[in-house]
């Protein structure tokens, strides 16, 4: 009998069906890997679906594109300021360095990961043109007080809702706040289907560069929708066969050795030298997606039963903190459960401590404050103990794991062992 591991990073919704319809692609359906109907058809379901039937959408292969034709259509210049909060992936700077645009970095709040609006207003200047807004880890940040401070200023709003699908803040839409919305639904987000980012336009004033821009974009190769692919297969049975002696490594190891499967963040894009923003999403990605899509208010339904049984059971509040607890007059997809360990010493005992109790807690987002790891610091024009709450809590932060392979069971375990954890120190 195999102690079942309970894993929080890349299984986000890795499921039976959409192994099988992965498989189905590459063989039945390799003719439409690329073109068919399927890419225009997931627009119209998607815009239906937020019920934005009166804005425009343009999908892309990538989430640093979105970023960086919203830029484009806002038309910034190298003597224009663009202003992210410094606890962010790397594609957000480097869509904004790509751009040529000046980015200017603000401090978040060390118990919300919101921007702090005070250091936030601190960085305006006259050259200020855009501010990205963040909604990190699915928690709205304080969009209308940010929203009504651009507005005095004449600065144009980009709301990044990486991990936000569903969510909304006093029960208004998120994405309905400004002009530009940016939606990722990658193979670690709140739906994946590997990857498909779009940009929303709320504005009609811009309506008319929406053509222009699609007829800048270029379909991926066949080779690299077929990596992305095989993503769904290679890590769908690296979990199953996880606890099955060492057959998951050996899944890993061959994927890595020849290359077989896209990356998430490349090597180019964490030196902030990505530049292939002009690739259209392949018809056999939104292929899945429009089976992903229906499924959405049951993973979030499945996130939120599970975050707030974390929050009811978790107790040892001395050395472990959840983020985000309050949940009331709230309709949000609890995308991560975030929680701030006491220091960053503890934080990597806990890890240990879970991993040899077979629970391998999220830290993409940890350990550094512009993730993943191994960023180039200056390459993305950042300077260190300038955002000093960021760095606080990229030091401190895990991720406990509420997807839709977690179940209840699994969940009570991993209290259990928090919980405990102080007993272990």
């Amino acid at each position: 009998m195999f102690n079942k591991t309970l894993i929080t990073e890349f299984f986000t919704t890795i499921n039976f069906s959409t192994y099988i319809r992965t498989l189905t692609l590459l063989t039945f359906k390799l003719p439409f890997l690329r073109y068919w109907r399927h890419s225009e058809f997931i627009e119209s379901q998607l815009l239906s679906y937020v019920w934005n039937l009166n804005s425009e959408i343009i999908s892309f292969y990538n989430w640093r594109s979105a970023i960086y034709y919203a830029l484009k259509i806002i038309w910034v210049t190298n003597k224009d300021e663009v202003i992210v909060q410094w606890y962010t992936c790397v594609s957000v700077p480097n869509a904004v360095i790509q751009s040529w645009a000046k980015i200017i970095y603000s401090d978040i709040e060390k118990n919300t990961l919101w921007f702090d609006v005070d250091d936030l207003e601190k960085n305006i200047t006259n050259n200020t043109k855009v501010i990205i807004i963040q909604h990190t880890f699915w928690k709205p940040s304080k969009i209308k007080k940010i929203i009504n401070l651009a507005k005095s200023k004449n600065i144009i709003v980009i709301e990044d809702c990486a991990h936000s699908l569903w969510s909304r803040v006093n029960w208004q839409k998120l994405w309905t706040f400004w002009d530009f919305a940016v939606f990722s639904t990658g193979r670690d987000k709140v739906i994946s289907w590997i990857t498909w980012w779009f940009l929303i336009i709320n504005n009609d004033k811009y309506f008319n560069k929406v053509e222009l821009i699609k007829k800048e974009l270029i379909m991926p190769s066949i080779k690299l929708t077929i990596r992305n692919l095989l993503y769904n297969i290679f890590a769908f049975n690296a979990y199953i066969f996880y606890n099955f002696f060492w057959l998951w490594k050996v899944i890993i190891y061959l994927w890595r050795k020849f290359n077989l499967i896209t990356e998430i963040i490349t090597m180019s894009e964490k030196q902030c030298n990505y530049d292939k923003f002009n690739y259209k999403l392949p018809n056999s990605l939104a292929f899945l997606a429009s089976k992903e899509l229906q499924k959405i208010k049951m993973y979030t339904t499945h996130r939120i039963s599970i975050s707030e049984y974390y929050d009811e059971l978790l107790n040892n509040n001395e050395l472990i903190k959840p983020v985000f607890t309050n949940r009331e007059n709230e309709r949000n997809n609890s995308y991560r459960y975030p929680i701030i360990i006491k220091s960053e010493e503890l934080k990597d005992e806990l890890y240990e401590y879970m991993k040899k109790n077979n629970v391998l807690l999220w830290k993409t987002w940890s350990g550094t404050n512009i993730v993943p790891i191994w960023v180039n610091f200056i390459n993305v024009n950042y300077k260190i103990w300038t955002c000093l709450n960021a760095e606080y809590v990229s030091k401190r932060i895990l991720t406990l794991p509420n997807h839709s392979l977690i179940y209840f069971k699994d969940a009570k375990k991993i209290v259990q062992l928090l919980n405990n954890f102080k007993n272990n120190v």
